[in-house]
């Protein structure tokens, strides 16, 4: 998959477009520092010139754009470097298609840039809640229910060894401890079993004792919440790339971000269900 060949047609030539747009990021830097150069050997040359102070301004005007070049240079590189450990990765036997082409504008009085940021700042946002959600603590409730299985699956664990012969009886708790270092029997799985009431009487005391989260989610709620933030994400993705590409169409220059889905720039559908399968 690493050599996109794979690719439908629309990101195959997107991807030549980014590789294009890259290469001649690095032809201007050449050919400025190549002009840089002349420059400075003219006033080397003829220090005492007339045109040295003209000079002097041109090759600070040119550095400025050799220094705009390579960033943009190094941004292309970043983009085109993302997309193709995206694309090594992939299942050689992935399904992939082009995705439907969404219509996008920049709103009443806004320009391509002003369009992008306020993209970018609902990105940046979302990133902040999915990190926010990913960090959210479990409810008191789903905690102590939780307990509840833990003791009860102490209980089954310890529930204790009983040898009864003709000549021998004998009870024994075969259940021990395997973060000690030495042999030791696990007693809370013993307590679970004696006392399981007592036990979790007290453990809900210390859990009513721990402090409250910021934001309490179950565990069933934090997965849709972040499979919500996730679509969220994607669909501001693929607006922020169908508004750089329009920029583009009509000669306006947009950097990528290289932390975009390889996918939203690519305009790419992959159905890896159908790779497991086949």
């Amino acid at each position: 998959m690493a050599d996109g060949s794979n690719l439908p047609k629309a990101a195959q030539l997107k991807i030549l477009r980014l590789e294009d747009a890259e290469q001649q990021a690095q032809t201007l830097i050449s050919s400025t520092v190549r002009r840089i150069g002349e420059l400075e050997r003219v006033i080397m040359n003829n220090p005492d010139g007339d045109r040295r102070g003209a000079i002097r301004e041109e090759i600070a005007l040119l550095c400025e754009r050799r220094d705009e070049h390579t960033d943009r240079h190094r941004s292309f590189c970043d983009v085109n470097a993302a997309i193709r450990r995206y694309l090594e990765m992939l299942p050689a036997n992935a399904v992939l298609s082009d995705a439907k082409r969404i219509k996008v504008r920049p709103k009443a009085g806004e320009s391509f840039h002003d369009a992008v940021d306020r993209v970018r700042r609902e990105i940046a946002g979302l990133v902040s809640e999915r990190f926010r959600v990913a960090q959210a603590g479990l409810p008191k409730e789903e905690i102590q229910a939780r307990a509840r299985d833990w003791v009860a699956q102490c209980a089954k664990t310890a529930r204790p060894r009983i040898t009864a012969t003709h000549n021998e009886f004998a009870i024994s708790f075969d259940v021990f401890d395997e973060r000690a270092s030495v042999p030791l029997h696990d007693m809370a799985a013993i307590m679970a079993f004696l006392y399981p009431e007592r036990f979790l009487k007290r453990i809900d005391e210390i859990i009513d004792q721990m402090p409250k989260p910021t934001l309490a989610m179950s565990a069933e709620q934090k997965a849709k919440r972040l499979r919500d933030i996730k679509d969220r994400l994607f669909g501001c993705e693929v607006e922020e790339e169908g508004l750089i590409s329009l920029a583009e169409e009509q000669g306006q220059t947009i950097d990528r971000r290289p932390t975009a889905d390889p996918r939203a720039i690519l305009g790419l559908v992959v159905d890896r269900h159908s790779a497991t399968a086949a």
